[in-house]
Order: C-alpha cells, then structure tokens, then sequence
C-alpha cells in the first residue's frame, strides 16, 4: 500500500510540471562538520525528494549534511539564472558541494546540436556558484535516458539520449573544470543487471522511488568518497533493491 501511494504521489508531481517548485535555505549558522549542499535543478531531483533522500542517506551514516535549494519542473540552467529565489540560494554562499542539474535532454542537445547556450548558462551558473562560495565542489549531473516525453525528446531511442547525454556531459563538464556526479551510468548499470527494479516512473521518463534513492545514493559517495557501512536508510525502498542499488552506486563511484 505504501509503495502504491508513493507512486500515486510521484505521478502527481509530475503532471504539476513546471508550476512545482522547491526552495529551502539552510540554517544561518554552520555546525562543527556540517556540509552544506546546493541543489540546482528540476523535476528530476524533486520527484520523490532525492535530496531529502540524500540528506537522510548521510544522517544514518553519521554525516550532517544541510541542503540549500531551488527546483522548478522543466527548467533549464538559463531558467536559474534569471529566477530570484534560484539567484537566493546561490548567493547564500558557504557551500562545500553543488549539484547542478539540467532540463533532462539539454547536454545530448550540446552534444548532437552545438547548441552553445546550454554551455553558456551552465558556465555562468557554475561562475555564480563559485563567487558566494569558492571553495565549493562543483558537480554537474549526468542524468539518465528515457524513452517517454516525445520520442526521447528527439534522440529516438532511450539508449541514443543517453549516448548523448554522457557525451554532452562530460564535454561540458571539462571544459568548465567541473566534475561530474554519474548518475545516468548507474542507472544504465543498475538496469542491465536488475531489469526487473524499475528505475523509471509510469511515465517512462522521471524518477521512479527506486531510481531516486540510486540517485540519492550515487550523490552521497560522490561527496564522500567512502564506502556505506552499517545499516543505511532505506528510505521506503525494499531492503534488498535498497542493497543492490547501494552496490551499484559504489562501484559506479568508488569502483568498489
């Protein structure tokens, strides 16, 4: 019944599409070994909470993690730029970590396309990111492919987005000298070795429960860097995909 109503949920959060948005501050004093954590993005980090995942993630690690955000359905880095309380969680500054996160297709589009703008914007966003807060960790996220929303918003295939996506990706990323959080690798990962756990939603396109917490997980590794160990929330996922999905995040981020 649980899983039924959280599905119910996500499909709600994303027929709301571009009116849905998320923005939260962290608290104005930092603890003693607090990271912080910026979150910019969309409907793929909002549906099921991802962050909120990665926070509660960390918390059973034993890791404090505070979480700054702005996500609004749909939009594009050069949505961010020109939205105020997006420019407000920027430029609250003191971040350690920053996950930028694009409308899902816009790095296949610079790969396949050329098309200059997405660059531009993510360029200026990471800019802005690093004036309020220097020596933070910028991560831009490789998202995953899917084969709903208009015939893969163009690509044809799930496979040929995803192509595209880890080539626009990583050439953005390195021609801004930023890393990048691999998220669409463990998904493709995850898929080929459990087709059976269903990473994507009914509508074949965002986040289902399952692939949010492998979202949530692969973040988690990439800000520490460390093994999980212990017992480990599992935030509403079954134990044992929780388990497996954990795994897949580790050696697709630690190689282990």
């Amino acid at each position: 019944m649980k899983k039924i109503i959280l599905s119910l949920l996500a499909a709600v959060l994303c027929g709301l599409g571009a009116s849905a948005q998320r923005f939260q501050l962290p608290d104005a004093s930092k603890a003693p070994g607090e990271i912080r954590v910026l979150c910019i993005g969309n409907s793929f980090t909002y549906v099921h909470d991802t962050d909120v995942m990665l926070r509660q993630i960390a918390q059973s690690q034993g890791v404090n993690i505070q979480i700054g955000k702005f996500l609004a359905g749909g939009y594009t880095f050069g949505g961010h730029l020109k939205n105020e309380n997006s420019r407000k969680a920027v430029e609250f500054g003191g971040y350690d970590i920053a996950f930028l996160q694009d409308q899902s297709s816009n790095p296949a589009r610079y790969a396949r396309d050329k098309d200059r703008q997405v660059y531009d914007d993510f360029k200026a966003l990471k800019e802005n990111v690093k004036a309020y807060s220097p020596d933070c960790k910028v991560f831009l996220e490789r998202t995953w492919g899917y084969s709903g929303s208009e015939n893969a918003q163009g690509f044809g295939t799930c496979e040929n987005l995803d192509k595209y996506l880890k080539k626009g990706t990583r050439k953005m990323a390195r021609k801004a000298h930023t890393k990048i959080s691999p998220i669409g690798a463990a998904f493709v990962k995850a898929s080929a070795q459990r087709p059976d756990i269903k990473l994507l939603g009914t509508d074949d396109h965002h986040q289902s429960l399952e692939g949010a917490y492998l979202k949530a997980c692969v973040n988690y590794l990439v800000i520490t860097r460390r093994p999980f160990s212990g017992e480990v929330d599992c935030c509403g996922v079954d134990p044992e995909t929780a388990a497996f999905l954990r795994k897949v995040a580790g050696r697709t981020v630690l190689g282990k």
